[in-house]
């Protein structure tokens, strides 16, 4: 399972590939800069809407892996 810390971690790799700033990549994900600032942080959030739409605005997406047979579903 995906922790907070682990989703900051990874989207700040993938914020700093690109070279992008937060500021760019809130604009790009349709999201405050705080909020991308919080997800970095590591902060636990309710809005979990937004870090998909922080995945997507990265070129990536989440997807529903099943643990008992590795079926994904979207």
């Amino acid at each position: 399972m995906l922790t907070m810390r682990e989703a900051a971690s990874v989207v700040r790799d993938l914020r700093e590939r690109r070279g992008w700033t937060q500021t760019e990549l809130a604009r790009k994900a349709h999201v405050s800069r705080s909020f991308v600032a919080d997800v970095e942080a590591g902060k636990p959030t309710s809005e979990a809407s937004k870090l998909f739409d922080l995945f997507q605005a990265l070129g990536h997406e989440i997807a529903l892996r099943s643990l008992d047979d590795g079926e994904v579903r979207w």
